[in-house]
């Protein structure tokens, strides 16, 4: 699919999503797609319009920001770093969404969610064995 989300539309995520994203990381990486008037209910008093940077929603740079960041997404999994695996997951939940494409719930978070970044890797054609330290355990 190759579909740009309106504001509307990512405002209505971020709503639909507010009980399953206890920590806010999947909706931080909505609203950082947002002009700052629609994004500022949701951000701290003190955020300032002139620091506030729109990052991209296009298909291809979302692709390449993730892409980019798996290699860390991997590392936290690998290390068993339970928040901060739990945190790529919640980004990748975002960024998929937000790229046109449904690839389930990310919420059986067994192994650290590598099972989880495996489907993502197959998905788009990355090769998951370059970071995959091949340990599958719950600690």
């Amino acid at each position: 699919m190759n579909k740009e989300y309106t504001d509307g539309e990512i405002l209505e995520r971020i709503k639909s999503i507010k009980k399953r994203d206890f920590f806010g990381f999947e909706t931080s990486d909505l609203l950082i797609r947002l002009p700052f008037e629609k994004a500022k209910p949701y951000l701290n008093d003190d955020a300032k319009k002139e620091e506030w940077e729109v990052q991209p929603r296009d298909r291809e740079s979302l692709l390449k920001e993730m892409h980019e960041y798996m290699e860390f997404a991997w590392d936290k999994a690998n290390d068993m770093r339970g928040l901060s695996a739990g945190r790529s997951l919640s980004r990748y939940q975002a960024w998929i969404w937000l790229a046109g494409d449904d690839l389930g719930d990310f919420s059986n978070y067994e192994y650290y969610g590598k099972n989880e970044l495996v489907k993502i890797c197959n998905h788009y054609g990355w090769d998951s064995s370059k970071w995959d330290d091949g340990v599958h355990t719950n600690g």
